[in-house]
């Protein structure tokens, strides 16, 4: 199946007829959940709670992780990617009637906005835990979706679809949208298959991009432009409706401060929403869902321009699923809404009215993802080492465990934090708590990003357009002031070096570094965010020390070190030019030349230990550009004889459902080319050879 297919708005009086319906309770007794990670453990949870069996499907890649032990029953699905797993209804279906399940919830992505899957579902017998096909498909396009909230009274954001291949018409779409714009996925959402253009030098380029990631991420390559209100808030409002008639709010949360057109901290509250504008939100949202005869969980979503008096919003696009935010309104509310998707599913009526639904405190989300925000979000891939959230105050919603390991085929999402306090200073202050508390390591993380974000005056101050992150930039950066990144490259020494004698075979007994007579200092060298570093010290029996870094002067005392059993690291405490710090040190891959993650309770950091020999290898100078991460060769731009500059694109690479570019460092010609379309390749294989 590729792609939903498209239906005309339905008829008046069959949305009369879906309203008035009595439906016959269906009998659900065993859920299955097409879908992975978080949300998969997520709705597991409540059914459980309900008294339902449990059915998990999984790729290959995903085998080990948590969710498939959270459910009774968990199937195999084979296939790595998404089209060969989660994207395959088939294997859905197939898999649902072996296990014995009588629904299937799919979570979000995926197939959750997909009519005729829900088709196929009612089709073999069995509740889809969602609303009707029509109400989907009439949503599901994002063009239409906008026809159909204008009839319904909503304003819009000016757009235009993109129906042919011909860029000429691009190029007049684009001109009465006006710039700067939008590229964005018809048929999904979630910031994939969308890419912002400020000119017309750039459209044909972002509109070809994006439906090859929109055809990756949901089987359809159709797109459409729309107007980027620079800074405008990004306010949704969660509706819920029954098969009786009855359709209620659950309030709004804003969803601005997001990277790469996706969320990344979601609030309820909004902190700049005027009460005026809310309840007009409130009346838009839930006509819609009238007009449509809605049934189960959805969230409409806005832009909210301006400020006061001059504040207005405008129709983005209706999610006919769970949100992946969701949590955030269950905090404030006080509700269980994969229960009320449930008890809708199976017939029931909404647990209450409109009347009977409050809001009390503010509540924070921040989704935690294995990348770089640093390093342009550079994917991390590989195996956690240990993933945990100590603080008791934080709802941790996560899709990994320690040992689990990140693939490069889905969204490299690995957690959700949720704060709930009395105001919204006090949610921020425990979110960003625990988050400095969370122990992750083995890979990369955004971790730090978040805590910036959270502690920022801006952020304290509401002032969260979806431009956040291009206006503060430097949040991105976040870490230790220049006297603790001091701190931690030399506390990655010092770990180095009681691990190296912790594994000594002869004199182990013996200080490190301890000589008959005076000697030159222990010197190591690191790479780290700031660049290379030099380290020297001179460590004493006492765990004095003296030495230098990065030129300058140290002195200090270590005070404890204790190495852990399995030789991946150890934790200091450490005093420093007069100030005490306990830090954990972990080593990862290499013995010799390890990556050290250093944290201190309050900030992180991740320094490559630079090996102290040359690489005598036959191939130690081979280089040219290549790819950050693994993942699929999808494009290939150039060819063996053909002139390049520095800068411009070679390849481009799909991983974690986004796109890679690699680019040329030099000017050029291209002397070999070691990669085609739909090759998988490893991090860092060579993609081309300049000459």
């Amino acid at each position: 199946m590729s792609g939903v297919s498209a239906a005309p708005p339905l008829p008046t009086d069959v949305v009369a007829l879906v309203r008035a319906r009595e439906v016959e309770v269906p009998a659900v007794t065993c859920v299955l959940v097409a879908n992975r990670g978080e949300i998969a453990s997520r709705v597991f949870r409540t059914a459980r709670a309900m008294g339902l069996r449990t059915v998990a499907v999984y790729s290959d890649p995903d085998r080990g992780l948590p969710f498939t032990a959270d459910a009774d029953v968990a199937v195999a699905l084979g296939g790595s990617t998404s089209a060969e797993s989660y994207l395959d209804p088939s294997k859905i279906l197939a898999a649902a009637i072996v296990a014995g399940a009588d629904a299937i919830h799919p979570g979000y992505g995926f197939l959750s906005e997909n009519p005729a899957f829900a088709e196929a579902v009612h089709a073999a017998g069995l509740v889809w835990i969602g609303p009707t096909p029509e109400s989907m498909r009439a949503m599901a396009l994002k063009v239409e979706a906008k026809e159909r909230a204008a009839a319904a009274g909503v304003p819009l954001v000016p757009g235009a679809a993109v129906d042919s291949d011909d860029e000429a018409e691009w190029s007049a779409a684009a001109e009465q949208v006006g710039y700067p714009l939008l590229v964005k996925a018809s048929a999904g959402g979630g910031g994939k298959g969308m890419r912002r253009v400020d000119t017309p030098a750039g459209l044909a380029e972002a509109v070809r991009a994006a439906r090859r990631e929109a055809e990756s991420a949901f089987g359809d390559p159709r797109v459409f432009l729309e107007r980027n209100l620079v800074g405008a808030r990004h306010v949704e409002v969660q509706v819920f409706g029954d098969s009786h008639g009855q359709v209620v709010h659950l309030f709004e949360r804003e969803c601005s401060i997001q990277r790469r057109h996706q969320k990344i901290v979601e609030e309820s509250p909004s902190p700049g929403l005027e009460h005026r504008v809310a309840e007009q939100m409130y009346t838009a949202a839930t006509s819609l869902a009238r007009d449509l005869g809605y049934v189960g969980a959805g969230t409409v979503e806005f832009l909210v321009s301006g400020e006061g008096g001059a504040q207005e919003f405008f129709f983005l696009e209706m999610n006919t699923r769970l949100q992946v935010e969701h949590p955030v309104t269950e905090a404030v509310t006080g509700l269980d809404l994969v229960r009320w998707q449930l008890e809708v599913a199976r017939g029931g009526r909404l647990p209450l009215g409109q009347h009977e639904i409050t809001r009390r405190g503010h509540a924070i989300e921040a989704r935690v993802y294995a990348e770089d925000p640093a390093n342009g979000y550079l994917p991390s891939i590989g195996r956690l080492d240990a993933f945990a959230m100590p603080e008791p105050a934080v709802r941790f919603d996560s899709g990994y465990a320690a040992g689990c390991a990140v693939s490069p085929y889905y969204d490299p999402m690995l957690a959700k934090a949720i704060a709930h306090a009395e105001t919204r200073a006090e949610a921020a202050a425990v979110l960003a708590r625990g988050l400095r508390a969370m122990d992750a390591r083995g890979l990369v993380t955004n971790r730090d990003a978040l805590v910036a974000i959270l502690d920022s005056e801006a952020f304290g101050a509401g002032e969260t357009g979806t431009d956040f992150l291009e206006v503060h930039p430097g949040l991105l950066q976040a870490g230790p002031d220049d006297e603790g990144t001091r701190a931690h490259v030399l506390a990655a020494a010092l770990a180095g070096s009681a691990l190296r004698r912790a594994s000594a075979a002869v004199q182990a007994f013996a200080p490190s570094g301890w000589r008959n007579v005076p000697a030159l200092p222990q010197q190591a060298a690191f790479a780290g965010r700031a660049g290379d570093v030099e380290v020297a010290y001179a460590l004493g029996a006492d765990g004095s020390f003296t030495g230098a870094v990065a030129g300058r002067p140290v002195a200090g005392r270590l005070l404890g070190a204790q190495v852990r059993p399995d030789g991946s690291g150890a934790s200091l405490d450490l005093e420093v030019e007069g100030v005490r710090r306990r830090l954990e040190c972990s080593a990862h891959g290499d013995p010799d030349t390890p990556r050290w993650e250093v944290a201190d309770g309050w900030w992180a950091t991740t320094w490559r230990e630079r090996s102290r020999f040359p690489d005598a290898s036959a191939d130690a100078g081979a280089h040219g550009p290549s790819t950050p991460v693994p993942g699929t060769v999808t494009v290939v731009l150039v060819a063996v004889g053909e002139a390049v500059e520095a800068g411009q694109t070679l390849v481009v690479l799909e991983a974690m459902k986004m796109e890679h570019r690699i680019n040329a460092d030099v000017d050029g010609v291209v002397a070999a080319l070691h990669v085609e379309v739909g090759q998988s390749v490893d991090a860092h294989h060579v993609v081309a050879v300049l000459e």
